[in-house]
């Protein structure tokens, strides 16, 4: 596998973004249903409010995910505090150590206190979180918010 890296996404990238969060979401409806509008793609709202600091993962030159930060914690209200917003890995590139690098990269590149959520539904990304939060000493709560069950990680870096 090429090297992983981590680069921010420019404003004319947003597209890519969202073709990307098609794929995002349609891996989730395996387990949480998303409505699919009439053009037949999933209802998306947040893409404008967490485009803070929006990264594409690079396996190389293909684009392997992406990776959306902001500057506060949604979950909590805790501020300041980073809190990965979306976080996505396309399946070629899973289980290889891709998200792992990504993740490394987004925590160097903002210092300070994370907070990392995964909705207890989610047991793929629940089984990678709970290594990579176990992997940084993360201790980990559970909460719900607007009717769903997460895990929460608090995450220094």
């Amino acid at each position: 596998m090429s090297a992983i890296s981590l680069i921010a996404a420019r404003p004319d990238q947003k597209p890519v973004v969202a073709n990307l969060i098609q794929l995002y979401l349609y891996d989730m409806t395996e387990f949480m249903p998303f409505p699919v509008s009439a053009d037949g793609r999933f209802e998306y709202d947040f893409l404008d409010r967490f485009w803070q600091h929006p990264y594409l993962i690079m396996a190389g030159d293909e684009i392997a995910g992406f990776a959306l930060v902001v500057d506060t914690c949604p979950l909590t209200g805790r501020t300041p505090c980073w809190f990965m917003a979306e976080f996505f890995v396309l399946k070629a590139y899973r289980r290889r150590g891709a998200g792992q690098a990504a993740l490394a990269a987004a925590l160097a590149r903002h210092q300070g206190d994370w907070h990392i959520a995964v909705p207890h539904a989610n047991r793929a990304a629940a089984s990678f979180w709970q290594k990579a939060g176990a992997d940084r000493g993360a201790p980990a709560r559970d909460i719900s918010f607007e009717g769903d069950d997460w895990r929460l990680y608090s995450v220094v870096a």
